[in-house]
């Protein structure tokens, strides 16, 4: 559940809310920010390139299993805008393989242009990027990109016993039976070695 605050929910309540969409890479080399504003956008210290239309997310469809849901980001460039052909093979050269890319939506009020507040969306990874170029110096960078919800299958370090809870946190005593319980032989009916007579 988002906690908005008041006075987002106040304009979002009354219809007059203005919202932009924003995409942050992070790469071996920097953080690349977009937004599909014009201008740049300073968030948390990042600064997102206004981009226009030029970036278009499709739409995620999420499943009730473990399975991690895949979504694609296409990102087209024009020559001279922020979204250059330059830029687009300068994030391709990337070590962009399984980096982390997330997608917020930003809230403003149309009135002042002020920023009320900044919600993640989607944090995932990038799986794929493939490049198409067309007539006339436009080229188009397609993310194919992952839902973190791979992770919650991944194998690790990490074991559900009394140790490992207890280095979270010291007095937890939740998983002390936790060790024993798998070890344990439970019987249904009469014990082994017990012959009906």
């Amino acid at each position: 559940m988002r906690a908005f605050n008041a006075s987002t929910l106040a304009l979002l309540a009354s219809g007059r809310a203005a919202s932009r969409g924003l995409v942050l890479f992070d790469f071996p080399s920097g953080l690349y920010g977009f937004w599909d504003g014009i201008g740049s956008l300073t968030v948390s210290g990042v600064t997102y390139a206004g981009s226009g239309g030029l970036i278009r997310a499709d739409s995620l469809s999420l499943a009730g299993s473990l399975a991690s849901a895949t979504m694609t980001l296409t990102l087209s460039s024009m020559p001279d805008t922020v979204l250059s052909p330059g830029v687009l093979a300068t994030i391709e050269s990337e070590q962009y393989h399984q980096r982390p890319v997330t997608l917020s939506r930003a809230y403003f009020n149309p009135a002042t242009r002020a920023l009320l507040s900044v919600e993640r969306v989607l944090r995932g990874y990038v799986d794929q990027m493939r490049h198409a170029e067309k007539p006339g110096g436009e080229a188009t960078l397609s993310c194919l990109i992952e839902t973190r919800a791979r992770d919650v299958t991944r194998r690790g370090y990490r074991v559900r016993s009394d140790a490992d809870q207890k280095q979270l946190a010291a007095a937890d005593g939740s998983l002390r039976h936790a060790a024993t319980a798998p070890n344990d032989d439970f019987y249904w009916g009469r014990l082994p070695g017990q012959v009906k007579k």
